[in-house]
């Protein structure tokens, strides 16, 4: 009757708001057998006034009740540096995985069972008892339609059966399907018990077989330029350097010259503005060479011609919009395989963006307009792993890859890729400083394999211009020249209708997708 009375007192529109509040965080859910509430007044407000203490009797009245048959789970919170109580979300759209994943997340901005910093994940630090363990929602998508959650550290139940291969979940979508990666197959008894070693990908590849031009780092790629050098010994005579060039009737001619003192490595830090040269004392010349990178030994640089500036191939080569032509290496090994075992598992497998983030952070000497000569050119992702800002964003649509256009490039002919430098970062794993060896093998991504990833990394010029990019050993992200043979692990997401006929996620007990 205390109870009753309270709710009287409320407005009509009042009252309106919590019977809403109350079908959807309850009665909306009952359909998928879990009934998902948060129990407190802070979190119901009308008019940006939290509704009277009235609610609170009547709210955990409510979340105390679920019909026969039924779960009431209360949903997790974090504490942030107010101590207040955040919770995650479990939108009513979701089902499956993607569903038993969010209702034991917790965000990922505050303090939780396995992270003690009221701030949250710290990403600069690999994953452990204190910085990450378990199921994680990311704070900023909190009120999209579908928040992204995702496993991180030592992790022992996202191990999921589909297709007849074993994969370790990794993360939802921004549509509701998680993406998983290859991990085997089962053993003898069904389950997926592999840990380490090559049974944990479907072989080993090259990330593509050109190292020398700047267009391999791409998944996909159209035109290529190749890196050419030339020793120092060979630059003793003074040559004319132009900080830019005019084209006409097929003959180059530099602009705003300088001429070099001597040896080239008593010019490289000044001619950072002036990377155009015939390689003689002449101001012309019918295919003109710009320097990208210079040491005491060589001198890096591409050769143009038919009036192109460096401006222009690179454009060329990671910018226009007919880019992806021809298939990089390690993705017709993909493909082969997906036709091979996945085609007829197709329906379940949704359509999402695998990124291969081309974007430029840092120019070094392929800007022509200061380019420092002494430093090489890195990746957007490079970038993030350094400064240990991981982004699920991928800004070019050129870099989206996917089957439909509508979502991405359209250039995809599977629903297949490769993981992502910014999925690990999420998932605990750091960049790798030199002759580091930090020893995280607990990592649910550790193999003690090199495998590939799909984001590029620099164009390194030391000890040979050659492309990079990431990889990882399963702890540790590290570049990596794409011409070597590093392990292939493909990465699908299962759709959002998807549903998990048994299992814990465990080895022993792995998640079984149904596809019958």
């Amino acid at each position: 009757m205390k109870i009753l009375s309270k709710f009287k007192q409320l407005k009509k529109d009042i009252k309106l708001v919590i019977i809403t509040v109350l079908i959807m965080s309850c009665i909306g859910v009952y359909a998928t057998g879990t009934c998902i509430v948060a129990a407190t007044a802070d979190d119901v407000t009308y008019n940006n006034t939290t509704v009277s203490a009235a609610l609170n009797d009547l709210y955990e009245l409510t979340q105390n009740y679920c019909p026969p048959g039924y779960e009431c789970r209360k949903l997790k919170y974090v504490t942030d540096c107010d101590n207040n109580k955040v919770y995650t979300t479990a939108p009513n759209n979701l089902s499956g995985l993607a569903k038993i994943m969010a209702v034991n997340a917790s965000l990922d901005n505050g303090k939780s069972e396995f992270v003690t910093s009221c701030n949250g994940v710290d990403f600069s630090s690999s994953n452990n008892d204190t910085n990450g363990k378990g199921i994680y929602e990311i704070a900023s998508t909190k009120n999209d339609e579908y928040p992204i959650y995702y496993y991180r550290g030592a992790v022992d139940n996202n191990n999921v059966k589909f297709g007849g291969f074993c994969w370790k979940a990794i993360r939802t979508t921004d549509t509701g399907g998680v993406k998983m990666i290859y991990n085997g197959t089962p053993d003898e008894s069904g389950n997926c018990t592999n840990t380490t070693g090559a049974n944990t990908q479907i072989g080993t590849s090259k990330y593509n077989i050109n190292k020398d031009s700047l267009a391999s780092v791409g998944y996909m790629y159209s035109a290529v330029y190749n890196n050419e050098k030339r020793e120092a010994t060979n630059l003793t005579t003074p040559y004319v350097y132009g900080n830019s060039v005019s084209y006409s009737n097929g003959t180059y001619t530099l602009t705003n010259t300088m001429t070099s003192t001597g040896t080239w490595s008593n010019d490289y830090n000044t001619l950072n503005n002036n990377h155009y040269t015939c390689f003689s004392t002449d101001t012309t010349c019918t295919s003109v060479y710009y320097i990208y990178y210079t040491d005491s030994l060589y001198a890096y640089y591409i050769t143009l011609n038919d009036g192109n500036k460096i401006e222009d191939i690179i454009n060329e080569m990671l910018n226009e919009q007919n880019v992806n032509t021809l298939d990089s290496t390690i993705k017709t090994i993909i493909d082969i395989w997906y036709n091979s075992n996945l085609t007829s598992y197709t329906n379940y497998i949704e359509d999402t963006v695998y990124c291969n983030d081309r974007s430029i952070s840092d120019y070094g000497g392929w800007n022509p307009n200061g380019g420092d000569t002494t430093k090489n050119l890195y990746f957007s992702p490079n970038t993030r792993l350094i400064n240990n800002t991981p982004s699920l964003t991928c800004s070019r649509k050129l870099d989206r890859f996917t089957v439909s256009s509508s979502l991405g490039n359209g250039s995809l002919t599977y629903p297949v890729g490769l993981i992502t430098s910014d999925e690990l970062l999420y998932a605990g794993i750091i960049r790798k400083n030199y002759g580091q060896n930090d020893g995280y093998t607990t990592h649910y991504f550790y193999t003690n394999q090199m495998y590939w990833g799909m984001s590029p990394s620099s164009f390194y010029s030391p000890y040979g211009s050659y492309c990079k990019a990431e990889s990882s050993y399963g702890y540790f992200w590290e570049s990596a020249y794409i011409s070597n043979n590093y392990g292939v692990r493909p990465v699908i997401s299962i759709k959002s209708t998807d549903v998990v006929e048994f299992g814990d996620g465990t080895q022993t007990n792995p998640y079984v997708i149904k596809t019958s």
